[in-house]
Parts: structure tokens; sequence; C-alpha cells
């Protein structure tokens, strides 16, 4: 059984450097930039299956949270622990937190509640890895890794932050079997939805 990856943090002067690079990058219509594990990592749009899974998982997750939080995407989280940029691919987060400043892009890792991730061929391993430590770091509380390129598909709530690069309780079900998010959420998913019809 593999561990997970890791990445050792930058010296100042280099982190410096590529956090001006990554700020001022000029990233080509259709791609996002993130910055993960000291890379700066450019990835071209969503693909249409990509995009139907993200359409069941907001659609589970919007059934079960309060007026007062938002489920959204394309939010740059900032994690401070590790210096990173991550771009979830479904966030939950109080409203408060998303309107306190409007017309800002990057969001503080303290105000998410829940980043998910969905992997794709080429994010599949980040997602499993260096993405699950950056979050565990800056006490994302629960990271949901939604994976169908894992076997015939299966999800995965990371949850209960050690602060250190792990989460302490990890629950995994193949797509169509139920998965309990805990609190705050206290909410069952039935992953059914990302069986393909």
């Amino acid at each position: 059984m593999g561990g997970l990856a890791m990445t050792a943090p930058l010296p100042d002067h280099e982190l410096a450097h590529l956090l001006e690079a990554y700020e001022h990058l000029e990233v080509p219509e259709g791609h996002r930039a993130e910055l993960i594990g000291g890379e700066i990592v450019i990835s071209p749009s969503p693909t249409n299956f990509h995009n139907w899974l993200y359409s069941g998982l907001h659609h589970l997750i919007g059934q079960g949270t309060p007026d007062d939080w938002a489920v959204t995407n394309t939010a740059t989280v900032f994690l401070p622990a590790t210096d990173e940029r991550y771009i979830p691919d479904l966030l939950v987060c109080p409203v408060d937190a998303l309107l306190r400043d409007p017309d800002e892009w990057r969001f503080a890792a303290e105000d998410v509640l829940l980043a998910a991730e969905i992997t794709s061929p080429s994010t599949a391993r980040r997602d499993r890895g260096p993405k699950v430590w950056g979050y565990a770091h800056s006490q994302v509380p629960i990271y949901l890794l939604v994976d169908p390129h894992d076997g015939d598909g299966n999800t995965t709530v990371h949850s209960n932050p050690d602060g250190e690069g792990r989460y302490r309780d990890v629950h995994r079900v193949a797509f169509g079997e139920k998965l309990h998010l805990p609190e705050p959420f206290s909410l069952d998913l039935d992953t059914s939805v990302f069986l393909k019809p």
C-alpha cells in the first residue's frame, strides 16, 4: 500500500518568486492555474463528464446546507499553512464569508467548511495526495474526493484534520453506496448519482 505524497515547503526566497509569478500569470482562456506543492499547475477546463459529476455533487450538497451557507466553485482558496492556492471543484462556506469582499477572487481556507475535488486523469494524483495534505494542514474541516478513476469509482470523505497534513477520519465508499458527511453537515450522500445512466 502506497503512502501519501508529501511536499516540503520552499525556501522563502523561492516561494516569494513563485507567488509573484502566480499572481501575475496570464492563464490561457479555458484553463485555470493553481499553486500545489511548490508548482504552478495549469489545467484545462473540465470535461462534460466531470461537469456531470459536479452537477450531481452540487445537488447532493446543496440540498443539505442551511440558507446561510453557499455552495460554489471556481474560488481560489489560499492555504496559509502551505502557501498554496487551490481551486476546488466545489466548496461550501458561510455566505457572509463569501460576500465579505465581493470583488475578491481569493478565499481564506479558514472560511471553508468543505472542499471537494473530482478527479480527472490529469489531476487524480494531486487530488489524492498533495491536496489532502494541503487541506488538512490548513485545517479545512472536510475534504470530499469524488474519484471516478479509482476502480469503478469511489467517494471518500476526509474529516477531523490534525493540522499536520493528515485527516484523522477517512471513510470511502464505492459509487452507489451511501456516505455520511460529519458535522457540521450531518448529511448522508447517495453516491448513486455518480453512476452513469
